[in-house]
């Protein structure tokens, strides 16, 4: 008799394993182009914080301290919120590139303003493209609507670091 009832039991689980499986695979499923968006932006809005985290101190300028320290508070926030994107998709994202933070701290005190507002017009009109691409072609109603929200911030930083370049000399 135990095997009798054991079959069922036995059945019964396998199905609802199959069926949880199946259920996770579709809620992860992710396309290419919106996994690619994922990992490119979160490696970009990582090291865009950790440029300015080391602009903020080492800027002799309260404008550009100002910028950087915006930044990292803007940029954080959206490195958090495309994180839980990603956890839910199952992407893993790039680990953080030590040598990034590194390069800057040793750059010459001199031209490091001046570098720093380049190195962010020069991210912020790629994280621009990036985002309008995904905003607009992406198929991930999730990632879609991350990019279109976050867009308009990465826009503002563009003109912000495009005005203080005019400042910084």
């Amino acid at each position: 008799m135990k095997t009798s009832t054991a079959l069922p039991i036995r059945f019964a689980s396998l199905i609802a394993a199959a069926f949880l499986t199946l259920t996770a695979s579709a809620q992860t499923s992710i396309k290419h182009a919106d996994k690619s968006f994922i990992e490119k932006a979160a490696k970009a809005g990582v090291a865009e914080v950790d440029i300015s985290r080391v602009a903020a101190e080492r800027t002799s300028s309260s404008q550009v301290r100002d910028f950087a320290q915006m930044l990292v508070a803007d940029h954080q926030r959206a490195n958090d919120a495309l994180a839980s994107i990603a956890e839910s998709k199952a992407v893993h994202l790039p680990a953080k590139d030590a040598e990034v933070t590194e390069k800057w701290t040793k750059k010459d005190a001199k031209d490091f303003d001046e570098d720093y507002i380049e190195k962010m017009i020069s991210a912020h009109k790629d994280a621009v493209e990036l985002f309008e691409n995904e905003a607009n072609k992406g198929e991930d109603a999730e990632t879609k609507a991350f990019a279109r929200a976050t867009l308009p911030k990465l826009q503002h930083h563009l003109e912000m670091a495009l005005d203080l370049k005019k400042t910084v000399k």
